[in-house]
């Protein structure tokens, strides 16, 4: 028995259809399986232990779709790669000799039973940007709301420069479920982009509420329902 996860690239523009850049996310214990030595004994291998197979079978990986350089000077951001992501800058700064900055990559997650996500720096990869800077984790329940997540990156100190690899690790999406996860990708329509906004945008039309009470209205607007019919339709896979 698995727990079927819903994503989608969550890129919503009316001229071009940027999911042409999203691979579909793995899970880490595939991954780390690949990586394992074939001589190793399965009672040594630590990734039979219960604990952490549970885990890592739970664990979906973001990767980057193309390797991205820019420089750093007096708070801008130079690409000095042929091919680049775009930068935004949705935040200000909030520790000192800190950069923060956002990648125009963004996914969205939806589950029909009751899940928490949590986004967190891949903390198993030997990703070569993670000398630069780390991801700002989050977490919240993704059947009680409905909202995008964020390539957004706190660098270290005095950082003047950032690197990403194509294909290197670049987040990790962790599902706390009781069962292992397995992702389906469906149509971001515009029905659920505008949803999706309004979760988001969740801050601005009603300030330093807890998400337990965004939960509550978003249960009132019958917005799971919504949502999960709209999916459904759409599923690619």
């Amino acid at each position: 028995m698995k727990t079927t996860i819903y994503w989608a690239p969550a890129d919503m523009d009316l001229h071009h259809d940027w999911s042409i850049l999203y691979k579909d996310p793995t899970i880490l214990g595939s991954d780390l399986k690949k990586r394992m030595s074939k001589d190793l004994e399965k009672k040594s291998n630590i990734f039979y232990c219960p604990a952490v197979k549970n885990l890592s079978s739970r664990i979906a990986v973001l990767k980057s779709p193309m390797n991205c350089h820019y420089k750093i000077k007096d708070g801008e951001f130079k690409p000095i790669s042929k091919n680049f992501l775009n930068v935004t800058f949705p935040h200000m700064i909030n520790f000192k000799n800190n950069m923060m900055f956002q990648l125009s990559s963004s996914y969205v997650f939806f589950c029909e039973e009751d899940v928490q996500m949590t986004l967190t720096s891949p903390y198993f990869s030997n990703s070569p940007h993670l000398k630069y800077g780390s991801l700002i984790p989050g977490t919240f329940n993704v059947s009680k709301w409905f909202r995008n997540i964020n390539m957004e990156f706190n660098l270290w100190d005095n950082i003047d420069e950032f690197k990403l690899k194509k294909d290197e690790d670049i987040a990790y999406v962790q599902f706390d479920s009781e069962h292992e996860i397995r992702l389906k990708r469906f149509d971001f329509t515009e029905r659920l982009h505008r949803i999706t906004k309004t979760c988001s945008k969740a801050g601005i039309w009603e300030k330093f509420i807890p998400l337990v009470d965004r939960y509550k209205r978003f249960k009132e607007a019958k917005f799971k329902k919504i949502i999960l019919k709209e999916i459904k339709q759409n599923i690619i896979d």
